[in-house]
């Protein structure tokens, strides 16, 4: 069983203060709200955030920039520490921020992913197995073995999108991770988004895309300078958040 329960959760980023920026900020700024004190500027990420997400939940989360969403997933992911409240998550969690993360120049295609397994805690005897997956997935052929610095943008982004292979987790958290991919690839990919996507108990995705929301997700959480907005089916809050942006 997977579970997600934030209570009263509140996260902010800390700054010093100086004579740049003690300057008066502007209030009907987009972003999180600047509180300015005597020492430090807070800029509250969070405040007072309450959800409760259980196995089977397929979740969304929208907002405009700066409202919250990245550092909700960072905080379920296990890369913040809230300030106030009480987060409690039961499961594996697998953060897919960015999958070239990590990823060595110098080192051949084949020995990123091996790298890439080891790192996401895949058993020995199965490296193999799931490098070869990657091989035959990105097409690279004989540029598999050769080292990544040598590789066009289109060719590493192919290589990045196959490691979506080898994924593992109970709890998927997404921010903005799909980019345009070489068409050729668009159909594998799809794929395996798709395997990812049923295999996870809990999924957790931002994005500004009303296609991958509606495709992906069930529920949607509108984020608003670290505040929810509303929650509730997509239809409903992509039709209430939508009429806003048109205001």
């Amino acid at each position: 069983m997977a579970k997600i329960e934030l209570r009263d959760v509140n996260v902010s980023y800390f700054m010093r203060k100086t004579a740049a920026t003690a300057k008066r900020f502007e209030r009907d700024a987009v972003g999180a709200q600047i509180i300015v004190g005597q020492r430090y500027i807070e800029i509250a990420a969070l405040k007072n955030l309450t959800l409760s997400f259980k196995d089977g939940d397929r979740v969304g989360l929208i907002g405009t920039n700066g409202s919250g969403k990245s550092t909700l997933l960072k905080l379920c992911a296990g890369g913040l520490s809230a300030q106030r409240g009480a987060v409690d998550i039961e499961g594996v969690v697998s953060p897919q921020f960015a999958l070239s993360t990590g990823l060595r120049p110098e080192l051949s295609g084949r020995q990123n992913t091996e790298l890439k397994c080891l790192y996401m805690g895949i058993p020995q005897l199965q490296i193999l197995s799931h490098t070869d997956d990657v091989h035959r997935i990105s097409g690279l052929g004989g540029y598999f073995d050769l080292p990544i610095k040598s590789y066009s943008a289109g060719m590493k982004s192919r290589l990045v999108m196959s490691l979506l292979r080898l994924v593992r987790g109970e709890i998927l958290i997404m921010d903005e991770w799909i980019n345009a991919v070489d068409p050729s690839l668009s159909k594998t990919i799809g794929g395996l988004q798709s395997q990812l996507i049923d295999r996870s108990k809990i999924l957790m995705l931002a994005s500004h895309s009303e296609r991958v929301l509606r495709e992906w997700v069930q529920t949607l959480v509108w984020l608003e300078q670290g505040e929810i907005r509303e929650i509730g089916t997509v239809d409903s809050v992509l039709r209430s958040y939508n009429a806003l942006l048109k205001g």
